[in-house]
């Protein structure tokens, strides 16, 4: 695991997220991740096409919506989100909780996409729904999470999306990202 691992933090959502064991410190086995989520935290739906998801509850209870049911984690139990599974972690208590995420195979995209996003975040270059205001950064970072999600503003932008994260690679957008953000 990697020693003194940084904190990325989401006013947004109430989120510090620690990368524990990256893809590269394991070979691309898995990325391992920390959670820290303040009450009312948490994400919107989505699921993933490349790697599965496993939430193991650490401190207080973590809620997830796993397809349509909402499920609790009381700590040192686990849900396993396969691939193509819609799904969303929150926060509805009134205490912060602690949770990892194991993403298997490694995910150095998703690893990125956590660091460009908070990035944008704190420096005010996302709306409040964590939208990217330059579209560009918008189609890499959802590249790189492999992030897709059930909603109007999604399904409008998903048939453009390998256009435009074609174009962020052309023009340098998702260079600029990668620098500004996920150099460690």
């Amino acid at each position: 695991m990697m020693s003194n691992a940084k904190t990325y933090y989401n006013p947004l959502n109430g989120e510090y997220t620690k990368i524990l064991a990256s893809s590269a410190d394991t070979g691309g086995e898995y990325s391992l991740l920390e959670v820290y989520l303040m009450p009312g935290g948490g994400n919107p739906p989505h699921y993933h096409t490349r790697f599965t998801e496993e939430f193991f509850a650490v401190e207080g209870k973590l809620g997830l919506l796993y397809e349509k049911d909402t499920v609790y984690l009381e700590p040192g139990q686990n849900r396993l989100v396969p691939i193509g599974v819609e799904h969303r972690f929150f926060n509805d208590g009134t205490e912060p909780i602690v949770f990892r995420i194991m993403l298997r195979s490694g995910q150095p995209g998703f690893e990125n996409f956590i660091k460009g996003l908070f990035g944008l975040v704190n420096d005010g270059r996302t709306t409040k729904s964590m939208i990217p205001k330059n579209p560009l950064y918008g189609a890499a970072l959802l590249y790189w999470g492999d992030t897709h999600l059930k909603n109007l503003y999604f399904y409008i932008f998903s048939p453009l999306a390998s256009l435009a994260y074609r174009l962020a690679k052309i023009s340098g957008s998702e260079k600029k990202l990668l620098k500004t953000y996920c150099g460690d």
